[in-house]
């Protein structure tokens, strides 16, 4: 039997990058998947992805910013799926800037998407999760939440208050049968990094991370899988680092081995 067979994952920002990959395998695990995105095209084109597989997908195009729009996403998913088993939240956005270049409309904004969103998909889906005996919450939050790096004042902040969340959410809800993480990636091979290629890249991986292969989003996709399944029962409020070794280093002294 797949590991999801009857189970109901809702995931925003599934229309493009990691979000994408997840819903997909989410899906060939048998979940029926609602696939949330602020764009409907991009979230009905993975929905297309999914029943060409011979899976189930429903596209909601959702601003999960809005509070009117979360709690109308989960009533209807619950109303056509009659469960709500899994909500994994990945849409963010990564602006730069410091405490004086970043302009307070650029903040909030960072802090919409990727902080308060995560409290309104928790404030929404926790309902519905407690009234069926339990479920699983997966937010996608952000080595820069743990260990802030410089130009990054906006998101850093949003990262961490989603983290502190997580844990708030673990903790008030455990006796409910509610788990709650955080995946921290580190520099992912996605759609949101393109343009950063070439010299500029490398020179990136080469002085930061310890690990020589590129992460994909398949990485982030598969640990979030672990963290919803059965399997994961005794970890809650925790975040999981995947970044090839990034964080736990200070700095790299050494150059990648040459390629074979």
């Amino acid at each position: 039997m797949k590991r999801f067979e009857g189970k109901t994952v809702v995931i925003a920002g599934g229309g493009s990058g990691m979000g994408r990959v997840s819903c997909q395998k989410f899906a060939a695990e048998g979940a029926k998947v609602c696939v949330v995105d602020i764009n409907e095209s991009a979230a009905l084109e993975t929905v297309k992805l999914i029943e060409a597989e011979g899976g189930i997908a429903r596209a909601y195009g959702v601003d999960i910013t809005k509070e009117d729009q979360m709690k109308s996403l989960f009533d209807d998913v619950v109303e056509r799926f009659n469960s709500l088993d899994v909500y994994f939240t990945i849409a963010g956005i990564s602006p730069v800037g410091t405490a004086t270049t970043t302009t307070f409309d650029d903040f909030r904004k960072v802090v919409e998407l990727d902080m308060y969103s995560v409290f309104l998909g928790c404030k929404y889906s926790i309902p519905h999760m407690e009234r069926q005996g339990g479920g699983v919450i997966i937010v996608l939050s952000g080595t820069y939440g743990i260990r802030p790096t410089p130009n990054k004042i906006g998101y850093s902040a949003a990262k961490a208050g989603a983290i502190s969340i997580t844990r708030s959410v673990a903790i008030d809800f455990a006796r409910s049968n509610i788990r709650c993480n955080t995946i921290a990636p580190g520099f992912v091979n996605t759609p949101l990094n393109n343009g950063f290629e070439g010299e500029a890249r490398q020179r990136f991986l080469d002085k930061y991370q310890p690990a020589t292969f590129e992460i994909q989003a398949d990485d982030i996709a598969n640990v979030a899988l672990f963290l919803a399944s059965d399997e994961a029962r005794a970890i809650t409020g925790q975040t999981i680092v995947v970044d090839g070794g990034t964080e736990a280093a200070l700095y790299l002294n050494y150059k990648r081995p040459a390629a074979n």
